[in-house]
């Protein structure tokens, strides 16, 4: 199974998701599935932008020798992105309305972490 695929099922899977990610935690799309469905929201765009806020966390835990960060959430009035590392160079991230199924969010994303690792 290729990365489309593997994203089109999370969102697919999802109640309320909008569009799936695999990226770089240096902002570089891997690839992204994003439904035909405008929720206001640029949601490409702020999805490369989540990068930065990954990189931040994850150095404030390193720092704080919380551990390593694995996993960030964030609820703004439009959206609710949820974003997991893959690898130390790759994260997924899924997008969904306020009110989509989070917790089903969260579970797609930490059983299609691993088999994307092993194809990367």
């Amino acid at each position: 199974m290729g990365f489309r695929e593997h994203l089109q099922n999370v969102v697919r899977s999802v109640d309320g998701a909008v569009a799936c990610s695999l990226m770089g935690v240096d902002g570089i799309e891997v690839d992204t599935y994003l439904l035909d469905e405008d929720v206001g929201v640029d949601v490409a765009s702020l999805i490369v932008e989540l990068s930065s806020l990954l990189r931040a966390v994850g150095e404030a835990s390193a720092t704080h020798r919380a551990g390593e960060a694995s996993e960030l959430s964030i609820l703004s009035e439009r959206l609710l992105t949820v974003a997991r590392l893959v690898s130390p160079e790759y994260f997924l991230v899924v997008a969904l309305r306020p009110g989509g199924n989070f917790g089903k969010a969260r579970y797609m994303l930490r059983v299609t972490a691993p088999r994307i690792r092993s194809e990367l």
